[in-house]
């Protein structure tokens, strides 16, 4: 997805996000706030080499938001 498609997807995004993935803060929800960018620094930050699982993940749900979900079983996260 791109920025645009992220900024506007964002606000489905941050809830299930910070459910799934512990360990975005709420201070990282805020400073994402809809930017691709900060939210791809804040993954690398956050989850470092797992990074991909989160992107596969974000994408995935933005996939099923946009109606193009092809029905993958998100992975369950590892602590």
């Amino acid at each position: 997805m791109n920025q645009e498609q992220f900024g506007q997807f964002w606000r489905q995004l941050e809830v299930p996000l910070k459910n799934q993935w512990g360990k975005f803060t709420d201070a990282d929800l805020r400073q994402i706030e809809g930017n691709l960018d900060t939210f791809n620094r804040t993954i690398e930050t956050r989850y470092g080499e797992r990074k991909d699982e989160v992107r596969t993940w974000a994408n995935r749900r933005y996939a099923h938001w946009t109606g193009w979900y092809q029905g993958y079983e998100d992975p369950k996260p590892r602590a």
